[in-house]
C-alpha cells in the first residue's frame, strides 16, 4: 500500500528501507525536533533518485509529529518515486507535551492504527481518494519497559488483525532481543516485523540470532560518521551476507537531518543510495544479493492482504 494506492510488491524496485521525506513539527514540539520541510528542494532530490533508478522509500514519520500524507501524495506524484507512508508512533521527545496518542489506551490507539491503514491517514480524512498508510512504525527506548505499553500493545493487535509489518526503531540496537521477545508472545511473528538501526550494535552474533528467528535487520549509518561504517556497518553487512543472511537485511539511509540530503545540505542524499551504496555493493562482489538488499526483502516485509 502506497500513497497513491495499491500497486504489485516487485514494482518496488530500489527501495530506501526506512527514511523521512517530509517533517513539519506541530506547534508546541520542541525545537530540537527534526524539521524537513521545503517541497521544491525535496521534489528535486526525489526526481534525482528516480533517474538513478530509485524506485521507493518507505517513510517512517507517524501522525502528530510532523507527517503529511497529503505532501507526500503530492510528492510521489510528481516525482514518480512510490511512497509508503507510516501510522504508529514515535518517541515521546517528538511531540507536543500532552500529545493524545501517549494518553490514550491500547484500544483506542489500535483502532485510530487500523483506520489509517484501511481508511486513511488522519490529516487526508477530506480527500475524496484516501491516503492510507503501509506499514506500523512503532519507536522502543533503550529499555523496553520504558516504551509506552499500552501502544506496543496496540501496535500488535493492528498488526495481528489486518497482517501489516511492523518497522520498529530501536535505541542504537538496544533491547532487540526484548523488542522480538515481545511481539513473538503477542502472537506478531518476527516474519513480520524489521528491526531498525541495528547495524549501530554491530553484534555479528545477535545479528544471526535476530535473522535466524525470522526478522528483518534494517541497516542505516552509511552516511553516519560517529558510527564509524567503514569499521563497524561495511564489514557486518559483508559478513552476514557471505554467512548467508542476504534474505534478511533491508538497507535504508534514515535522513531525517536535511544535511545528509543532496538538494538540501550537500551530504550524500538519495542519490547516494542508488548509486553510491549499490556500486560498494557490487564492487564487494554481492551482486546475487543486491536486489534483495535494497528492494526485494523489503517489498516482501511490505506485503500484505489486499483490502
Amino acid at each position: 500500500m502506497t500513497v497513491q494506492g495499491w500497486i504489485d510488491p516487485g514494482d518496488l524496485g530500489v527501495t530506501d528501507a526506512h527514511n523521512h521525506l517530509w517533517i513539519d513539527p506541530p506547534p508546541g514540539a520542541p525545537p530540537t525536533a527534526p524539521r524537513l520541510d521545503d517541497p521544491i528542494g525535496i521534489h528535486k532530490e526525489l526526481s534525482d533518485y528516480k533517474a538513478a533508478s530509485g524506485g521507493a522509500i518507505v517513510d517512517c514519520q507517524p501522525g502528530g509529529c510532523g507527517r503529511d500524507g497529503r505532501v507526500l501524495k503530492e510528492l510521489s506524484a510528481s516525482s514518480g518515486v512510490h511512497v509508503i507512508a507510516s501510522t504508529g508512533f514515535h518517541r515521546r521527545l517528538y511531540y507536543p507535551p500532552g500529545a493524545w496518542i501517549f494518553q490514550a489506551g491500547a484500544e483506542k490507539a489500535r483502532d485510530y492504527f487500523i483506520h489509517e491503514l484501511q481508511i486513511g491517514l488522519a490529516e487526508a480524512g477530506g480527500q475524496a481518494e484516501s491516503i492510507r498508510a503501509g506499514v506500523i512504525k512503532v519507536a522502543c527506548e533503550a529499555r523496553l519497559a520504558d516504551t509506552p505499553q499500552a501502544l506496543l500493545e496496540a501496535a500488535a493487535q493492528a498488526s495481528r488483525l489486518t497482517g501489516v509489518a511492523i518497522e520498529v526503531h530501536t535505541e542504537q540496537g538496544s533491547a532487540a532481543e526484548d523488542i522480538l521477545l515481545y511481539f513473538q508472545d503477542h502472537e506478531v511473528p518476527p516474519t513480520r516485523l524489521v528491526l531498525c538501526h541495528v547495524d549501530k550494535r554491530p553484534d555479528p552474533g545477535l545479528h544471526r540470532a535476530l535473522a535466524g528467528a525470522g526478522a528483518l535487520l534494517e541497516y542505516d549509518t552509511f552516511y553516519r560518521a560517529k558510527y564509524a561504517p567503514e569499521i563497524n556497518l561495511w564489514p557486518l553487512l559483508e559478513g552476514m551476507v557471505q554467512h548467508g543472511w542476504a534474505s534478511q537485511i533491508a538497507l535504508a539511509t534514515d535522513m531525517a537531518d536535511p544535511g545528509m540530503w543532496t538538494r538540501l545540505g550537500g551530504g550524500p542524499g538519495l542519490t547516494g543510495f542508488a548509486r553510491g551504496i549499490r556500486d560498494r555493493l557490487y564492487a564487494l562482489g554481492l551482486g546475487a544479493a543486491i536486489d534483495q538488499l535494497i528492494g526485494g526483502n523489503i517489498a516482501g516485509r511490505l506485503t500484505r492482504p489486499v483490502s
